[in-house]
Parts: C-alpha cells; structure tokens; sequence
C-alpha cells in the first residue's frame, strides 16, 4: 500500500510517494491523492510564480509574495515507482480505458499545467505510469543505476502513460521498438545520454545533487520560469517553425522586460553582485 504524502519547506512543496514494500506502486485512489496534491499545491503557488500580463497589456505583473515556487515529486524506497499497483485488480472487469483516460491522463495533465517548474528525482525504477509521472515534469534528475522502460510485454499489455510520445521523441524508432519489444531497460547512465531524463548523477549524490538544484530554482526568476514552462511545451507540442518561434521569442523577451525580475537582474548584472529575485 502506497501513502502520498505532501510537504512543505519554505517555498518548495514535495510529493512523497511513501510505499517501499510495494516499490510504491499506485491505484487509482493514489493516483486521485496524487492529484487533490497537485491542486493544493496550485492553490499554494507564489503571485510572483504567475506569468505575467503579455506585453502591451495592462499591468505590471504579479506583485512578489509568499507561497511555494516549485515542485519537487520523490519516492521513497529504493525504487521511485514501479508501475499501477495490480496485485488486486480483475482482468475479466478491469476497465483499462477508464483507468486510464479517466484517472491517470488527469493527474499528468495537472502536473504539466502548474506554473512552476516541476522536478523528479528517480533514484530506482521508473515504470510504466511511475514513468509517466516522472515524465510529467519538467525535470528529472536520476540515480545512474535508475532504470526505465516496458514492461509490459511480461504480462501482454501495451506501452502506456504518454511513454509512446516520450520515446519516440527521444529515443527514436528503433530503440523505442527494441524496448517496448524486449522489455530490457536502460539505466539511468542511458537515459541521461539518451535525453531521456535531465542528469544522471551516482545513487549515493542524488537527494543531495536535487536538494541543491530545487534551492536555486526556488530563488529564481518565477515569473520568468514560468513564461519559459508554457512556451517549451507549446513548442514540444505543436513544433512550429523557425519563424514562428523567433517572433514569439521577441514577443516573449519584451514581456519579460516588464517584470522586477529582469530589472533586477539586469542591474545585478551590470553591479556585479549576485541578483535578488523577490
């Protein structure tokens, strides 16, 4: 049985998926835990983690302010997660659709909507919709021994949880059909090579290597951050051209030039001292 759990340090919140026994495998009910987490999380969310108003509009962007600034997804145990919890579950009346569709796709859409930057820290196996969590983010930091892949042709399922786009998109055709066909995994090492997470660092440094990375993010430019989140995946999303991403870079950089952050920035710069994002 797996606990979610949510904690609060400063302006940082952490999702804990606290089931080691069961390499914190998740049923429905902890995948529906793990969204009512992420909509507290949202409704704690910093003003300053907001974006800003585009340029040309009213307003001068959200006033600086107490509240959480990132997000910081971890299990416990030696694995991250080991896939849907299925110990219980009825073939012959299981509906894999409605899990699915209606009960995971939900938790990764919320996850990718936050504002903030969303990281993983993977320090064992990855899986089937623990990948998809981990994929969610917007970043994932893993233990080098960390391991991805399918599964699922051990039980004649079929890849799921978004890895189909995120392996294609990595990985390639050939990989992605040697994967999904043997059920091998790729290490962590791999997967960092490979793009398929953020940075592989040894076991033993990774919570010390995360903790570092989510104390710069948390002092950052939020609404920066935030602008950033929301054009990376319209452009992993939609893939527009050369062109069309130029002129949303301008537009973008004016927008941003309105914002505390770049001023204090600029003129951190300019004064050679360390920047001050309030």
């Amino acid at each position: 049985m797996t606990e979610i759990r949510v904690e609060h340090t400063d302006r940082l919140a952490t999702i804990v998926l606290d089931g080691p026994e069961s390499r914190n495998a998740l049923d429905a009910e902890n995948l529906r835990s793990i969204g009512a987490a992420v909509a507290e999380v949202a409704a704690r969310i910093a003003p300053a983690a907001a974006p800003p108003e585009p340029a040309g509009a009213a307003g001068s962007g959200a006033d600086s302010g107490p509240g959480i600034r990132a997000l910081l997804i971890r299990g416990e145990g030696k694995v991250f997660c080991s896939g849907r919890d299925i110990s219980a579950v009825d073939v012959e009346t299981d509906d894999a659709h409605e899990f699915l569709a209606e009960v995971f796709s939900p938790v990764f859409a919320s996850i990718r909507a936050l504002p903030i930057p969303v990281v993983a820290e993977v320090q064992g196996a990855a899986l089937g919709l623990g990948f998809g969590i981990a994929a969610a983010a917007d970043i994932v930091y893993a233990a080098e021994t960390a391991k991805f892949g399918s599964p699922f042709a051990a039980i004649g399922a079929v890849l799921d949880s978004g890895a189909h786009h995120v392996f294609l998109d990595r990985l390639g055709y050939h990989r992605t059909m040697d994967l999904i066909v043997t059920g091998d995994f790729i290490t962590g090492a791999e997967a960092a090579a490979a793009g398929l997470v953020s940075r592989a660092v040894p076991a033993e440094d990774l919570r010390e290597f995360v903790t570092a990375k989510v104390d710069r993010i948390v002092t950052g430019p939020a609404q920066a951050y935030a602008m950033e989140k929301a054009f990376v995946q319209g452009l992993a999303d939609d893939r527009p051209t050369l062109a069309q991403v130029l002129a949303e870079e301008a537009q973008l950089q004016e927008t941003a030039r309105r914002t505390p952050d770049y001023a204090e920035g600029f003129r951190a710069f300019q004064e050679r001292r360390t920047p001050r994002f309030r």
